[in-house]
């Protein structure tokens, strides 16, 4: 079982398969990695596409408010500050809240 340090350096790793970087940034999810899933939105170098996941893992109420200080934070391209909004404004504000 992988921890959530090697799904992160799994994700930026450029030698690793599509396949393997999503499913690392899928654990991260899982895992309410929101710190290291908001790293990887805003990290440059990683494929637009591979940020968008990222963004779209902190779309649940846990990391609701690292997706609003990633939308926010003005370290994102206009595309992917455009999809935090949406993704911010789609955010049930309790899902998988308990009674």
């Amino acid at each position: 079982m992988s921890t959530p340090e090697d799904d992160f350096e799994t994700a930026l790793d450029e030698s690793s398969d599509a396949a393997a970087r999503e499913r690392a940034i899928g654990e991260l999810q899982t895992a309410n990695e929101c710190d290291r899933l908001a790293d990887l939105a805003r990290e440059d170098d990683l494929d637009e596409t591979y940020r968008e996941q990222a963004l779209s893992g902190l779309a649940h109420p846990q990391c609701e408010s690292m997706l609003r200080e990633v939308a926010e934070g003005g370290d994102l391209p206009e595309s992917l500050r455009e999809r935090a909004e949406t993704l911010l404004e789609d955010t049930p504000d309790d899902a998988g809240a308990g009674p």
